[in-house]
């Protein structure tokens, strides 16, 4: 026989234990994915209205067809948008604190979860959450850095015009 979900309706952390992913990576992408979907949406919106209607048409009237003109036309021109906003997800997703603790116990867990297993209630262990914040700006740095040349041109087409 098979037993109903042990939630009522609506998204619980019930459902995360049902299906098994407290834990696991595969829990946390898909959470991280939900929460930052908006997101990017709304920041790809603004880059994507902005190329110009007369450049798909051009193209489609030279011979391509709708996914060519997404690949060779629309992607290029929004590139410098996408870089910016995934370099933002990113920084987002990496510092998120509350789902990785609520959602991660001994298997995975995350940058700012394992940080704060260096404050204890008796002392505080300083060289080791001066190290740790060190090693967990790298990635951020590494990130920003090699995505530099989008990010000024992305942010500038980003900015509200008018």
């Amino acid at each position: 026989m098979i037993r109903p979900p042990p939630w009522r309706g609506g998204f619980s952390a019930d459902c995360y234990v049902y299906f098994g992913l407290v834990d696991g990576y595969f829990g946390l992408i898909l959470l991280y994915t939900a929460f930052n979907l908006p997101y990017v949406i709304w920041m790809m919106r603004g880059y994507i209205v902005d190329v110009p209607l007369e450049l798909e048409e051009s193209a489609l009237v030279d011979g391509l067809n709708r996914w060519e003109v997404i690949w060779k036309v629309v992607f290029p021109m929004v590139r410098p948008g996408l870089m910016t906003t995934s370099v933002f997800t990113f920084v987002f997703a990496w510092n998120d604190f509350l789902f990785a603790l609520v959602l991660t116990r001994t298997e995975v867990i995350t940058f700012p979860v394992m940080l704060t297993h260096y404050f204890g209630g008796q002392s505080n262990f300083w060289a080791k959450i001066a190290a740790m914040s060190v090693l967990g700006t790298l990635p951020i740095f590494a990130a920003v850095s090699v995505m530099q040349r989008y990010l000024v041109r992305g942010i500038s087409l980003g900015a509200v015009k008018g």
